[in-house]
């Protein structure tokens, strides 16, 4: 039997695909990434990997159950008062059946009770504005010597708050002349500084990376270890983070691992693929067995080429952030469909931390008209999805197919929303006032 790998899975807040390798017309970048770039050019960079939920706990849920939101019982935010409900397996707890240690290294955003996410270690209990890379650089650092000499394989989550807001808090800013500006956002001076100051943060994490792979190096541990780096969802900026655009839910997955030929080579996936088959992949990966109750499909087999199309379809969702805001949409490579459940004056929620930012002031009045009961965007024509076609007569096939389709899986998934107003299950709604 091969040696099983140790797992390091690296996930940032709020970062979608902002990241110097994922310079493409969604998100062009003017980022220096070189060590995550590194990673992915000599790894597995994924193009069209989505995430389940443009929010923080529902999308990290996700990624830890293998489930949607609405199947997992995550459908807000841990510091809103929400909570993973404990019936849920998790990935830490699979890799213990398969003779992982697993370990918790900084933020985790999916439980109120961390011991019940199933890590056999979990680093120093602090608010989360600590778990900056800089601040857990140490930590980094023994937690690896300490590993150098074990028998048994590792798994550790290592989470940090960057690269949520206030970015000035955990770095410099870049300069805003050098900075470009991604199509969903206008093109000001405002918007600029405000970029600039995240493109700060983005290069500050990898930094950290670059340290962290030098750690493996000269601890011997790199060659079999698998390095995944990821994030949660979209950027905190307008028509992203909280919304299921593009911006929101498209996110950054590099995945590297040296003694496996299936993930070395510099190898770009543009195949859509969702993060609840992050879980199976990893467990197809040690030699480990899908779980009958998950969604995920393991994506192994795509890269070993034997088959090219893995998914037809990605859904998303979203439920609760400060408000109740249910909606659901269905992508395909060439269409998306979006359903708004709920009635607003705005085109799209602003959570707080981007209704105070720069970009979200300038913008907030703009986006100020009733919202939709339902959007179909041509993603071939218009990659951006400014135009409705809703009430467009020659996309009435191609909109009554996605309908049903949408509607196939809320039956399929056991979805809440189809019997009305979801209830909120949250188990302490004065856990923390502020929004992360």
């Amino acid at each position: 039997m091969e040696e099983k790998p140790n797992i390091v899975l690296f996930i940032t807040h709020d970062q979608g695909q902002f990241l110097s390798c994922y310079n493409s017309a969604q998100f062009p970048n003017s980022l220096s990434t070189s060590n995550i770039n590194r990673l992915a050019n000599n790894g597995v960079r994924f193009n069209n990997y989505f995430c389940t939920a443009p929010q923080c706990s529902p999308s990290r849920g996700s990624l830890m159950t293998g489930l949607y939101p609405h199947q997992n019982g995550l459908m807000g935010l841990v510091n809103l008062g929400w909570t993973l409900p404990e019936n849920n397996i998790t990935l830490p707890m699979y890799l213990r059946e398969y003779g992982y240690s697993t370990h918790l290294l900084g933020l985790q955003h999916e439980s109120i009770n961390v011991s019940s996410l199933g890590y056999d270690k979990v680093s120093e209990r602090v608010r989360s504005y600590k778990y900056t890379t800089e601040k857990m650089e140490e930590q980094y650092t023994k937690f690896f010597e300490d590993r150098a000499n074990e028998d048994n394989p590792f798994f550790v989550n290592i989470g940090t708050i960057e690269v949520h807001r206030p970015f000035e808090l955990w770095s410099d800013s870049v300069d805003p002349k050098y900075v470009k500006v991604p199509p969903f956002l206008p093109d000001n001076e405002m918007v600029r500084e405000d970029l600039g100051l995240y493109y700060g943060s983005i290069e500050n994490v990898d930094l950290a990376i670059g340290k962290i792979i030098q750690c493996l190096d000269k601890l011997k541990l790199r060659k079999n270890t698998l390095f995944i780096y990821t994030t949660d969802h979209g950027s905190p900026f307008p028509r992203s983070k909280c919304t299921l655009y593009d911006p929101g839910i498209k996110i950054a997955l590099v995945m590297n691992y040296p003694d496996s030929e299936v993930f070395t080579g510099g190898k770009v996936i543009n195949e859509m693929i969702s993060n609840i088959d992050l879980l199976p992949t990893i467990l197809d990966v040690i030699g480990g067995k899908k779980p009958r109750q998950i969604e995920g499909i393991s994506f192994l087999p795509l890269l070993k080429d034997l088959y090219g199309r893995f998914r037809n379809e990605i859904y998303t969702e979203k439920t609760f952030h400060e408000i109740y805001d249910p909606i659901r949409s269905v992508r395909t490579e060439k269409f998306k469909y979006i359903r708004n459940f709920e009635s607003f004056d705005s085109l799209y929620q602003l959570p707080l931390d981007i209704q105070r930012s720069p970009s979200g002031k300038y913008l907030e009045d703009s986006i100020k008209k009733p919202r939709v009961e339902e959007e179909i965007y041509d993603l071939e024509k218009d990659p951006h999805e400014n135009s409705n076609l809703i009430n467009d007569p020659t996309y009435l096939k191609v909109l009554t197919d996605l309908r049903q389709k949408l509607m196939n899986w809320m039956i399929k998934t056991k979805d809440p929303l189809l019997k009305g107003k979801i209830k909120d299950e949250r188990k302490n709604i004065n856990i923390i006032k502020k929004s992360i």
